[in-house]
């Protein structure tokens, strides 16, 4: 169902891209860490929130089912954001991750 979009964010992840995207209602720019599925077997991507124009920042499982009008940046993150696991206990299963 979500075969496109798993395909860009593993293309985001694997070359640190940003992602912008819409998610309840908010712009929001992150850094993609890991992409699977979490204990109610939904697909999600772990990613780091950006701060800009008062939004918090840090780490947020998004649902992949929520996100709209996802795309890619040209802008890349250069490192592994502080507290990332690759091996996040909170997935069942992991698709790609940094």
């Amino acid at each position: 169902m979500y075969s496109y979009l798993l395909e860009e964010l593993s293309k985001a992840i694997g070359a640190r891209l940003l992602v912008s995207f819409e998610y309840e209602n908010e712009s929001l720019v992150v850094e993609p860490h890991l992409l699977g599925q979490n204990k109610q077997h939904e697909s999600c991507l772990l990613a780091w929130r950006t701060a800009k124009n008062g939004q918090k920042q840090g780490w947020q499982c998004f649902l992949l089912s929520r996100m709209q009008n996802t795309r890619l940046t040209d802008e890349r993150f250069s490192k592994k954001r502080p507290g990332y696991d690759p091996y996040d206990n909170s997935m069942s299963r992991i698709y790609y991750r940094i």
